[in-house]
């Protein structure tokens, strides 16, 4: 039971086919995942996982993010990346989580990488103290967490703020986190 795990552990072992993923304290597990297994596995709703490129622009690398007939989403590499060597067209998995994909009055004040990116929403969950919206980016389903208040509606564009201090990115070959 993830939930029980999350709230009442110390250290948490994931096991993946019998075979140790990662060891760690709950928000260890949750924040920096070894890999994509855990990744994925921990957490509800699941971590977004979108397929990128490594980009080089004016010698600042970014992750680019095709968006199927619309302009590229483009954002920064997270701050918690360990391999700075991050090659020009480099394939990337950029894993963030919902509560990191949010309404730019839910923005974390002391977060030091943000990008807004407009997109349409697809679905929105209302969940009482806060909503979650479903958008498409990279050919696949992102969720994000908004407050409960924030006007967005299905059919029309949204503007989110990905907080890129809480992002991780993984190798889509290995699957380990980079």
């Amino acid at each position: 039971d993830q939930i029980e795990a999350m709230t009442m552990a110390t250290k948490i072992a994931v096991l993946k086919e019998g075979v140790l993923q990662q060891v760690g304290s709950p928000d260890e597990i949750y924040r920096m995942p070894e890999n994509l297994f855990v990744a994925d596995f921990m957490g509800s709703p699941a971590m977004n996982l979108l397929e990128g490129t490594v980009r080089a622009d004016g010698g600042e690398r970014r992750i680019e993010l095709e968006r199927g007939g619309a302009a590229p989403v483009h954002l920064a590499v997270p701050t918690s990346i360990r391999d700075t060597t991050l090659a020009e067209g480099q394939p990337v998995i950029l894993g963030i989580r919902p509560e990191a994909i949010t309404d730019s009055g839910l923005i974390d004040p002391l977060a030091r990488s943000v990008s807004r990116v407009k997109a349409m929403v697809d679905l929105v969950e209302p969940t009482g103290s806060d909503t979650f919206v479903v958008t498409q980016i990279a050919g696949k389903e992102v969720t994000a967490r908004v407050r409960s208040d924030v006007d967005a509606t299905p059919g029309r564009p949204f503007e989110f703020a990905f907080n890129l201090d809480k992002a991780v990115v993984f190798d889509p070959q290995t699957t380990e986190r980079i």
